[in-house]
């Protein structure tokens, strides 16, 4: 039995994510979903999980918020559901899960970013 950290867990639920994305997207929208993903692991870090994610469901970054709710779903967020998204848990959660969640989301959004970086070079 192999143990794995948080950060493996992360990288390995992200790595599909941003294949898929890769080919099923359009090359122009790869491409916008490349600079919201280089952009959304700052926002977290600036404004918090809670109003990043609103506003990248007021962008209509819809793709980015699934992608992002599976990798930490992958990683042990199983409390992130169809009944209870991501953006409604991450507003109605308490403190201490509110901050493992966020530090978590940050983790994923990085993950996110590094594979998409090196998927957009390819492309």
């Amino acid at each position: 039995m192999s143990v794995h950290t948080r950060s493996q867990r992360l990288a390995k639920a992200a790595f599909p994510r941003v294949q898929e994305c890769h080919s099923r997207l359009t090359k122009k929208q790869f491409e916008e979903y490349v600079r919201f993903a280089k952009k959304f692991p700052a926002l977290i870090h600036t404004c918090g999980l809670a109003q990043a994610v609103a506003f990248a469901l007021a962008k209509e970054e819809h793709g980015y918020v699934a992608d992002l709710t599976v990798v930490l779903q992958g990683a042990g967020h199983a409390e992130i559901t169809e009944s209870r998204p991501l953006d409604r848990h991450s507003r109605e959660t308490q403190l201490g899960d509110y901050l493992r969640l966020s530090r978590d989301a940050l983790s994923a959004a990085t993950w996110l970013k590094r594979y998409v970086e090196a998927a957009g070079e390819g492309a």
